[in-house]
């Protein structure tokens, strides 16, 4: 009875041993991560919105008072400012996600990059593009006016068909973003060309033609000259303002020019004024 007894207990014991190898253990899960580091993540980005938000501003203001922001990116820049003032609104919020700054954060790129296109403009090239595209207009101006006078003669009219065709290809050429000075110069040259043809088609009298095409290249000449001079730093505040009249009295020479009917003495009289006027924008470059 007592070795039955043993016996039975033995046998329930290696019983229980293989039942328990039969168990499969529990795998083990991977520990969570700590929850403050996605409070980290969400502290680091919205730190580096912040900062790029008031880069986007300080690089604007920079340009802006460097002369680098024409009016017309300035009225862009209004819209912009709108969006930039949601986002930092957007970045302030409580329970902001780390999906949410991630947004904000490429939003925010986004305006850079536009602000780092306008800060680009130069001044000097801005002005030369606004001087291409008013030549350009008065280059056809002119052709109209002398045909509708009856100076163009149709042999005239023929080639002025081709002259219409590189005007449009440079209308095209104007219209581009981005233009450097080199190739604004290269453009102004291309119509300044243009111009003479047709101004020698549109004048009867040789030398009021030669004196006219003389006054347009004295007229561009000084504004080469006061943009050289702005470029390289040696025109201050209170030149350019001065300047702003002198490109006022070049504005309404310009109109003289090209009006119908102009005698050499006329002509001549502008030439004079034009040569004053580049003798006060000299004086300046120094």
């Amino acid at each position: 009875m007592y070795t039955h007894g043993r016996c039975a207990l033995h046998c329930l014991a290696v019983f229980v041993s293989l039942l328990a190898g039969c168990v499969v253990a529990p795998q083990q899960r991977q520990p969570l991560p700590p929850p403050n580091t996605v409070y980290e993540e969400i502290r680091r980005c919205r730190s580096d919105n912040q900062q790029a938000h008031a880069e986007v501003l300080n690089t604007y203001e920079a340009a802006r008072r460097a002369g680098r922001i024409n009016p017309g990116e300035a009225q862009q820049f209004n819209a912009m400012e709108a969006r930039l003032g949601n986002l930092r609104m957007e970045l302030a919020r409580d329970g902001l996600s780390l999906q949410e700054c991630q947004r904000i954060g490429g939003a925010i790129s986004r305006e850079r990059d536009e602000v780092a296109r306008m800060t680009r403009s130069d001044p000097a090239a801005a002005r030369c593009m606004a001087d291409n595209r008013r030549a350009h207009q008065e280059v056809v101006g002119l052709y109209e006016n002398a045909k509708r006078s009856g100076r163009i003669n149709p042999s005239e009219a023929q080639r002025f068909n081709a002259i219409d065709a590189r005007l449009q290809n440079l209308r095209a050429d104007l219209g581009r973003d981005g233009i450097a000075m080199q190739e604004c110069q290269r453009i102004g040259g291309a119509i300044a060309r243009e111009r003479a043809e047709v101004t020698r088609m549109a004048q009867h009298d040789p030398g009021v033609a030669r004196c006219v095409a003389d006054n347009r290249r004295a007229h561009e000449e000084l504004y080469k000259v006061y943009n050289n001079a702005l470029r390289a730093g040696r025109i201050d505040a209170g030149e350019a303002q001065r300047f702003q009249a002198i490109d006022k009295r070049l504005n309404g020479f310009q109109a003289e020019i090209k009006r119908d009917g102009l005698s050499l003495a006329e002509c001549q009289r502008i030439g004079s004024a034009i040569a004053r006027e580049r003798a006060l924008v000299e004086k300046m470059a120094r």
